[in-house]
């Protein structure tokens, strides 16, 4: 009994690692003066509330332009596995219909079915000779 709740702990821990190692995500980064002030898996990141003004130092134009911005906003693509996404994207009637009828029969052969007797309406021969005499078997 141990046994079967284990495996299917390993089974489904093993059925999400797949899941996440085959799915890409974005991670949002804001970055101030070189330092990582938010970040961001699922949602926009918040700014820090500075201005490209407030990062400028002096008033000459060719520093503004040389100077780049101090706030800016940095988006890194962590991509998953691809050959998992192109083999779900391929897939055909014929494969999905073996995948059905697998998933079907292997979650049959997990049921515990107790209480089945497959000979329950077999009736036996009528036995018209007796066999012991007729082969001459006997017990001793």
């Amino acid at each position: 009994m141990m046994k079967d709740i284990f495996h299917k702990i390993l089974s489904v821990i093993l059925a999400f690692t797949v899941l996440f190692s085959s799915i890409s995500f974005t991670v949002e980064k804001h970055v101030c003066m070189g330092e990582v002030m938010d970040f961001a898996y699922f949602v926009d990141v918040e700014s820090c509330g500075m201005s490209v003004e407030d990062c400028e130092i002096g008033s000459d134009s060719k520093l503004k332009m040389q100077k780049e911005k101090c706030c800016q906003d940095v988006q890194e693509l962590i991509p998953g596995n691809q050959n998992e996404q192109q083999a779900i994207d391929s897939f055909e009637f014929d494969q999905v219909r073996f995948i059905l009828a697998y998933s079907h029969s292997f979650l049959n052969l997990l049921e515990e079915n107790r209480d089945l007797v497959p000979f329950k309406y077999y009736t036996p021969p009528l036995v018209d000779k007796d066999i012991n005499v007729l082969y001459q078997t006997f017990l001793i």
